[in-house]
């Protein structure tokens, strides 16, 4: 039978391909280790290693190991500490993932003044975290989503404007506003469509309405890592318009003519695994994003 401790044998391996610093880090020594990562390769009936008197390195059911073992063991390390919460009297923890995008505008607007929220905040990516919030790993996440996901309840914040990141140096960067029509020439820098695929339709819509087709550069999975390639001068990025608040050398934002305003950033949850501290937030996020007259309960 495979238990905890040996997942967490296996996956502080995984992270330090050295038998001696993953002991180490554990706090047991090398050989005992050594028999339980063989123990567990004999169990599975695989090779999760590839080793050679240089190196060791995951092999390929090792990868596959890996990918389902973080997501257990995170999954148990929630359980343990929303039953210390519970045996402590405390009120328990939030479990809670955020689109990098929400860390700039929307949690802060959600916390500001009430420390008494304990939250446990993941950075991550839309269908990373409404993958986690479905399977139980998260209890609620800000995303960009504008419609419910399967089985989980959607709540949209607020809409951003897309706006325009270019190279500095660039001829077009000196303009107050540029088209699509304008852009259409130049490299385009997107997110892949598995990370944001409404933000990435939505793009790809904008350019279809104004009659023309985007040039794709490259793919970039986070707003930094896009402002990154375009101070590399690689191309142009569509934005956000928080992309502002990480602003960096070598990257001028310019306004966008069309109206292009990006999905909602929303909260999702599941109804069916209500807590005092989901009901807790969700309470912040009225008081911070109230209604409009008329809007629909979501």
């Amino acid at each position: 039978m495979i238990e905890l401790r040996h997942l967490r044998y296996f996956t502080v391996l995984a992270e330090e391909l050295h038998f001696g610093r993953a002991a180490a880090r554990l706090g047991i020594s090398q050989p005992p280790l050594s028999e339980q990562i063989r123990g567990l390769e004999k169990s599975l009936g695989v090779t999760l290693f590839q080793r050679t008197r240089r190196r060791v390195a995951l092999a390929a059911p090792g990868r596959v190991l890996y990918a389902e073992a973080t997501r257990l063991l995170a999954h148990a390390d929630r359980v343990a500490s929303v039953m210390q919460g519970a045996r402590s009297g405390r009120s328990g923890q939030l479990f809670l993932g955020c689109v990098p995008s929400s860390l700039f505008g929307v949690l802060p607007r959600i916390v500001a003044g009430h420390a008494a929220l304990d939250l446990r905040v993941t950075e991550a990516h839309t269908a990373e975290i409404v993958a986690a919030v479905q399977d139980g790993r998260l209890d609620a996440g800000l995303v960009w989503e504008d419609q419910a996901p399967a089985g989980l309840c959607l709540r949209p914040l607020e809409r951003v404007r897309f706006i325009v990141a270019l190279p500095a140096q660039h001829p077009l960067a000196s303009r107050k506003r540029l088209s699509l029509r304008e852009l259409a020439a130049e490299a385009l820098i997107v997110p892949p469509r598995d990370v944001t695929p409404h933000q990435f339709d939505r793009i790809h819509a904008g350019f279809r309405d104004a009659g023309v087709t985007p040039r794709i550069g490259q793919h970039a999975r986070s707003i930094a890592a896009q402002l990154g390639f375009v101070a590399s001068g690689l191309g142009y990025a569509l934005v956000p318009a928080y992309a502002t608040k990480l602003a960096m050398a070598g990257v001028s934002f310019v306004a966008l003519r069309e109206a292009l305003d990006s999905v909602p950033l929303s909260l999702v949850w599941d109804e069916t695994r209500a807590s005092p501290q989901l009901a807790a937030f969700q309470a912040e996020v009225e008081r911070a994003f109230p209604r409009r007259a008329g809007a629909s309960p979501g």
